[in-house]
């Protein structure tokens, strides 16, 4: 039986010693790291876990990204962060980093990584509730997830899914019971399956994809 290879280190992309000075912190599932107007003013590097980047109201939450392991990001802006699993960071004042910086300049495309994702998924957010309905942006979502993590077997596309249903709605500014009934909708139609209770078996994407471009 073939071994699996072993995943990357997050932090292999930073400089030797760049570490230095961070302190590690656990953080528990549904913590909240970052409120907009907050006092304190850390940078944290993403160790083990995911973390939920949005925008909330009293009536909703709109997310703009989720944190993945050696991601780069700070407490202090506009937006809540919230883990959505148990999670390690690496934290460090803004000052002490911007220092670093200053003296570590091939770590800033890294951040610059990190708030591309967060503008091209605000721009996605806003096409979506502007243009399209609820069916098409969960196909736009697993579709571009396809494209990013799907491996491509002899029944379909095999995607592993991290995110709960609650956490895809808010992504997409639905509720769990319109992503649940879709993708059961779309069992039903043979369009995907499920692969236990963390992967999705896509079995037809150009339809899925299809789906993903009708306008609301």
């Amino acid at each position: 039986m073939a071994m699996a290879a072993p995943h990357p280190d997050p932090l292999a992309g930073f400089p030797a010693g760049f570490l230095d000075g961070f302190t590690s912190r656990e953080v528990a599932k549904g913590q909240l790291l970052a409120t907009p107007g907050q006092a304190l003013n850390q940078v944290f590097i993403v160790r083990r876990g995911r973390l939920r980047v949005y925008l909330a109201s009293d009536a909703r939450e709109l997310s703009l990204a989720i944190l993945e392991p050696g991601d780069i990001f700070t407490t202090h802006t506009p937006t809540f962060v919230r883990s959505l699993e148990p999670a390690v960071l690496w934290v460090i004042g803004i000052r002490e980093f911007a220092a670093k910086l200053a003296g570590a300049p091939a770590v800033a495309p890294l951040m610059m990584k990190v708030l591309g994702r967060i503008l091209d998924n605000a721009v996605s957010l806003v096409e979506d509730l502007a243009f399209r309905d609820v069916p098409a942006r969960l196909a736009r979502f697993l579709v571009r997830q396809a494209e990013r993590r799907g491996e491509q077997g002899p029944e379909g596309c095999v995607l592993p899914i991290d995110l709960g249903t609650e956490d895809i709605a808010c992504l997409l500014g639905t509720t769990r019971q319109s992503v649940s009934s879709l993708i059961n909708q779309w069992q039903r139609e043979g369009v995907l399956s499920r692969r236990g209770r963390r992967a999705l078996l896509i079995h037809d994407l150009p339809a899925l994809a299809a789906r993903s471009l009708a306008q609301g």
